[in-house]
């Protein structure tokens, strides 16, 4: 038996170091094509992302039995308090790089107070709004605006 095993083993030794030799030819097996440096795009984008709580101050200082009391109120009444209600707003642009004027807005975003103060600033800097989405959680809703301009020729 060790005789067969021995042989086999002998006998499979080419066929293994053939299948292990490196091939002659300098074409690849790899379906990637050429590498080619593109031109960057026409556009700049960047991304505005606002955080924005739900639950009013007032009623985070509330205890839970006003709470549940307002919850109980009519529908016309939490309406108008959610639109009078002073509720907070945390804003940040990004581009993808750090640049002088990405600095500048978010000193400026640490003071606004709504999400259109935002889209204003952006736009007089010469970015177009694209499109917006937005997540919900209980205690949050994140908006997230997608703004783009045209770059800048060099």
């Amino acid at each position: 038996m060790k005789n067969i095993i021995l042989m086999f083993l002998v006998a499979a030794i080419p066929f293994m170091s053939v299948a292990q030799k490196r091939s002659s030819n300098k074409k690849s097996n790899a379906k990637m094509g050429e590498m080619t440096k593109k031109t960057p795009s026409a556009y700049e984008y960047m991304i505005v992302k606002g955080v924005e709580s739900t639950t009013p101050d007032a009623e985070k200082l509330m205890d839970q039995g006003e709470v549940t009391a307002r919850a109980g109120a009519p529908g016309d009444v939490r309406m108008k308090a959610m639109i009078k209600s002073k509720y907070k707003h945390f804003v940040r642009f990004d581009t993808g790089k750090i640049t002088p004027e990405q600095i500048e807005l978010n000193k400026m975003a640490r003071v606004v107070s709504h999400m259109s103060d935002a889209l204003n600033a952006a736009s007089k800097l010469g970015w177009e709004f694209i499109n917006a989405s937005h997540t919900n959680t209980d205690e949050f809703v994140t908006h997230y605006y997608y703004m783009r301009r045209a770059r800048e020729k060099k």
